[in-house]
C-alpha cells in the first residue's frame, strides 16, 4: 500500500495517525510547527488558546476512544494538561517516527495523471513529494472570522485569538462583541479587570451550567438515544435554558424549537445579575473611540474585541478540488469529509459536532481508514460509496433547525453524524 500524507499534528491529525496505525495504513503526518498539540499549544501564534482556556466538554467526555484522561485531572482541564494528554496520546500509539515536525506545505495538487493516480504535495522549502491520498487535517479555528464596521475608529479593534491575558484589558473600556464560548470567557475576564465591560450581540444566547446534579452536565447527556428521544431532549434541555436565562436576564434567542450552541459555564449569569457586564445590540457605527449602537445609544471605547469565530480555510488546496462555491462558507463535502470528484483527497476535523469533538474525528478517521483499505483491495463496494458521496447530504440536525445556521456552517448533531459515519462505514466492508 501507497503511504498517505496527512497535514497537521493537532487534534484530528494525531486522529488519524493513530486509525491509520492501527489499521496497518502507511502514512506520515506534516506538521508546520516544531511540536504536536495544534491550537493547544500556546507558543503558536495562530493559537486562540488564553492564559485561562479550558476545555468545554469534560474529561470524561472529551477524551479520545480507549485513552481516558488521567483520573488526576480536573473535570475541565486547562490548555497546558491538554497539551500534555495530546502528547501522551501520541507517545502511547509511538507516532513520533511518522511525524515531521518544522515540515511547512505549500501546495497539494492531483498527480499529472489525476487525482486516481495520486496527489503532489511541494514543501515549504520546495521539495515536491508523491502520495496515494492526503487527509488535510490543519482544524476550521485558524482563520478569524473579522467584521468592518462603518465610520472612522481609532480604537484597536482585536479578534479574540489575538487576546492572550487579562492585562491586555486591565483599566480599560471594552466592547466584547459575539455570544459564542470565547466571548463568554473573555467577558468574564473583562468583568472583573476592565474599567467597563460593554457586550454586543446582534442574537440572544443560553448558559449552560458545567454541573448538574453534581455531575459535568454533558456526562448526563452522552450515550445513543433513540431518534425521536433525542429531539424531544433537545426541546426539553433547551426550554430549560431558556426559562434559567431569562430569569437572570441575559438576552435569549428568539427561536422556539429548534439547536441552539449554548455557552458553558455560570460566570456570565453572575456578571450579568450584579451589572459587571452592560448589555447592548448591534453596532451601527464607530467614530473615533465612540461607538453608536442600533438602538441610538452611545459609549466611548478603549478597545473592541471581536469574539466572532473563525471561518474554514485550507489554503494549500485550489477551492475547486474541495467542491467549494464561490460565496459559500463551507467546502461541498459528502459528510464533512469528501470532495466528491477527488478521490483520495479528504478532510478530518472539519466539523463541529454539538458535543465533543475528539471521538468524532476518531470516527472520521476510521471512515476513511475503511475507504482506503477497500481502494487497495480493489473492492467493488467502493464504486457504491463514490456514488453514495456525489449524493444528497444526510439530515444531520436530528431533524431539528439551527439556530443562527449561517454562522455555524460546521455543525451537526453528534449521535446523527456518528450513526452516519459508522452507516458509511458498512458500506465499505
Amino acid at each position: 500500500m501507497k503511504t498517505y500524507c496527512v497535514i497537521g499534528a493537532g487534534a484530528a491529525g494525531l486522529a488519524t495517525a493513530r486509525v491509520f496505525a492501527a489499521c496497518g495504513i502507511a502514512f506520515e503526518v506534516l506538521e508546520a510547527t516544531d511540536g504536536i498539540g495544534g491550537i493547544w499549544d500556546a507558543r503558536r501564534s495562530d493559537s486562540p488558546v488564553t492564559r485561562n482556556t479550558h476545555v468545554i466538554a469534560s474529561k470524561g467526555v472529551q477524551a479520545f476512544p480507549g485513552f481516558p484522561m488521567p483520573e488526576d485531572y480536573p473535570d475541565y482541564p486547562g490548555h497546558e494538561l491538554v497539551l500534555r494528554y495530546l502528547q501522551n496520546y501520541a507517545d502511547a500509539a509511538e507516532l513520533a517516527p511518522h511525524i515531521r515536525l518544522n515540515t511547512e506545505v505549500r501546495r497539494v495538487e492531483p498527480a499529472a495523471d489525476g487525482p486516481d493516480a495520486g496527489w503532489e504535495v511541494t514543501l515549504g522549502d520546495g521539495t515536491r513529494k508523491s502520495y496515494a491520498g492526503v487527509v488535510i487535517a490543519t482544524g476550521h479555528d485558524r482563520t478569524p472570522r473579522r467584521i468592518d464596521f462603518p465610520g472612522n475608529s481609532t480604537v484597536p479593534v482585536l479578534h479574540s485569538s489575538e487576546y492572550r491575558h487579562p492585562e491586555q484589558i486591565i483599566g480599560k473600556r471594552v466592547l466584547v462583541v459575539g455570544a459564542g464560548q470565547s466571548a463568554a470567557d473573555i467577558l468574564s475576564d473583562c468583568a472583573v479587570n476592565a474599567a467597563l465591560t460593554l457586550h454586543s450581540s446582534r442574537r440572544g444566547f443560553y448558559c449552560m451550567p458545567k454541573y448538574l446534579l453534581g455531575r459535568p452536565t454533558d456526562s448526563m447527556l452522552q450515550g445513543r438515544m433513540w431518534r425521536p428521544m433525542r429531539k424531544r431532549a433537545f426541546q426539553t434541555l433547551f426550554s430549560y435554558l431558556r426559562r434559567r436565562s431569562r430569569s437572570f436576564g441575559l438576552p435569549v434567542p428568539d427561536f422556539d424549537n429548534g439547536i441552539v450552541i449554548p455557552v458553558l459555564g455560570d460566570q456570565l449569569h453572575h456578571y450579568y445579575t450584579h451589572g459587571d457586564i452592560t448589555p447592548k445590540p448591534d453596532i451601527a457605527s464607530i467614530e473615533d473611540d465612540r461607538v453608536t449602537f442600533a438602538d441610538g445609544s452611545e459609549e466611548k471605547v478603549d478597545m473592541v474585541i471581536l469574539a466572532t469565530g473563525f471561518v474554514p480555510n485550507y489554503p494549500v488546496v485550489d477551492r475547486a478540488h474541495l467542491n467549494w462555491d464561490e460565496g459559500s462558507l463551507r467546502p461541498g463535502l459528502y459528510l464533512n469529509i469528501f470532495p466528491p470528484g477527488a478521490p483520495g483527497l479528504f478532510v478530518v476535523g472539519m466539523v463541529r459536532p454539538i458535543g465533543s469533538h475528539w471521538d468524532v474525528y476518531a470516527h472520521q478517521a476510521e471512515l476513511v481508514a475503511e475507504y482506503v483499505r477497500a481502494k487497495a483491495a480493489g473492492a467493488q463496494r467502493i464504486e457504491r460509496f463514490v456514488r453514495a458521496t456525489h449524493g444528497a447530504q444526510p439530515d444531520l440536525y436530528a431533524g431539528l433547525r439551527l439556530y443562527h445556521a449561517e454562522q455555524y456552517p460546521l455543525v451537526v448533531e453528534k449521535q446523527d453524524y456518528v450513526n452516519q459515519l459508522r452507516k458509511h462505514a458498512k458500506l465499505l466492508k
